[in-house]
């Protein structure tokens, strides 16, 4: 293939990743859904299979950020309850990475959301602040918790998750499987695998414990791949507690405090931070 067609192809692959919603089998897919989705035990969620297109969904494992310890905006969780590795810098993502980044921000996929949740007036994330593309590697695991309810910067509350699992050939006996508890923190309720191209929605509220707890087992350079985009709203649900706060785990938990603040917080603070850290 000649360097013209190469550009040719590779402009009409961009534009099938940032137009991916516009096609109207999600707009279906989300209205035919949607008392399912709000009938789902333990609290309001939806698992779909072979969600993206075969080839994105390909081309999105193959570009997914890498931990070679070349890309230093990786940030490591790990304490008592966490043990993984997240990107949520859009800079340092391909520009595939980046063209997908836009396309679950965009017009179509939020109303594919509004949709299927029944929730009005979505914001997205463009900071992707405390999500974007995770990697849980041998020995990873997340504890079950309830997530942070307040977005400081968006100056919105937490509304749903989307989860998007991008790892191919992912083998039962890696486990690493999600679990969703009962609302009120005390049992398992139910297992999803991380599966290829596997889409997990789910609504988040103060009762929507869930989490990764069972350690990964998986071969040296395997890891479970999620890349994980969280939507807002200036209104918040009833199930949400009227107070910020951050991640409650289900559990030990060494924090002092819990509390977080309307106005700001060390991590938004540090999104700025960053951002300003190369100016003379």
């Amino acid at each position: 293939m000649d360097t013209k067609n190469r550009e040719q192809s590779a402009s009409q692959f961009a534009s099938q990743i940032l137009d991916v919603f516009d096609d109207p089998h999600y707009a279906q897919l989300a209205f035919d859904n949607k008392e399912a989705f709000k009938k789902n035990d333990p609290f309001p969620h939806i698992v779909f299979d072979n969600f993206l297109p075969n080839s994105v969904a390909e081309q999105l494992a193959h570009e997914y950020p890498q931990l070679d310890g070349q890309d230093l905006n990786f940030k490591f969780h790990h304490h008592q309850n966490v043990s993984r590795h997240f990107l949520e810098d859009t800079r340092s993502f391909s520009q595939n990475f980046k063209l997908f980044s836009a396309a679950i921000s965009s017009r179509s996929f939020l109303l594919f959301l509004e949709t299927l949740t029944g929730t009005k007036s979505l914001i997205p994330d463009p900071y992707f602040m405390g999500g974007g593309a995770m990697m849980t590697g041998n020995g990873g695991f997340l504890n079950v918790h309830v997530d942070f309810n307040w977005h400081q910067k968006l100056q919105a509350w937490r509304r749903c998750n989307a989860l998007f699992y991008l790892t191919p050939d992912w083998k039962d006996e890696y486990g690493g499987n999600l679990e969703l508890w009962s609302q009120d923190g005390s049992h398992k309720v139910k297992e999803v695998q991380p599966v290829f191209n596997r889409l997990v929605v789910f609504n988040t509220t103060s009762k929507s414990y869930h989490g990764q707890p069972g350690k990964i087992t998986t071969p040296d350079g395997i890891y479970r791949k999620v890349f994980s985009a969280f939507y807002y709203a200036s209104e918040r649900n009833e199930e949400i507690d009227s107070s910020p706060h951050f991640t409650k785990y289900n559990g030990l938990d060494m924090r002092e405090n819990n509390t977080a603040e309307f106005e700001t917080s060390p991590y938004s603070e540090g999104i700025t931070r960053d951002y300003l850290k190369n100016l003379k």
